[in-house]
């Protein structure tokens, strides 16, 4: 049996609850692969709770790109919608903030997909860059986003009650017409 590609759609305030219930679970099975610590616990509470996300969903700043099988969410990217500098970086790009892809459903072309719109959309905008920031000892992203054809330019600090943990700053500029 084939695998369906996702349709792709912009996420709305009605997406905060399901998109809090698989935010928590990549961050979950990201960041605690060796089991889940009271600060860890905190942390993706208050990162990926409904609250955050109904806020975040509403900002005039941020684009929710949903992935949908039917109706149900197999991933998506929050992309910050104004310029900015990645972090030891000299040129500005837009940010991807998230991109989260239900762990079933990774090496499935989902995240693939959601990069190719944040092309499209920074072409529209005519910006020349994608930055994001990834953990560290998050192998399987470091190696997805260098096939995408990011590269890493230097570290930054995620801090959280206290403990610093080492981000990638990760770079893709894009082809004239904004198309990874």
């Amino acid at each position: 049996m084939a695998i369906q590609t996702p349709d792709l759609r912009i996420g709305c305030a009605s997406d905060a609850v399901t998109v809090s219930a698989l935010a928590t679970q990549v961050y979950l099975d990201t960041y605690g692969p060796e089991g889940i610590t009271q600060d860890l616990a905190r942390e993706a509470f208050v990162v990926c709770s409904t609250q955050a996300f109904t806020e975040r969903l509403a900002s005039a700043h941020l684009r929710f790109i949903l992935a949908m099988r039917e109706d149900r969410l197999v991933g998506f990217l929050e992309l910050v919608t104004q310029p900015s500098l990645p972090p030891g970086h000299a040129h500005p790009g837009l940010e991807v903030a998230r991109l989260y892809v239900q762990p079933a459903a990774q090496g499935q072309g989902i995240g693939s997909l959601l990069l190719r719109e944040v092309g499209a959309y920074a072409s529209l905008s005519q910006i020349g860059l994608i930055w994001l920031t990834a953990w560290a000892g998050n192998h399987r992203a470091l190696g997805f986003y260098q096939a995408q054809g990011f590269d890493d330019v230097g570290a930054t600090p995620y801090v959280f009650e206290g403990r610093s943990y080492e981000n990638r700053v990760l770079v893709r500029p894009l082809p004239a017409k904004g198309r990874l």
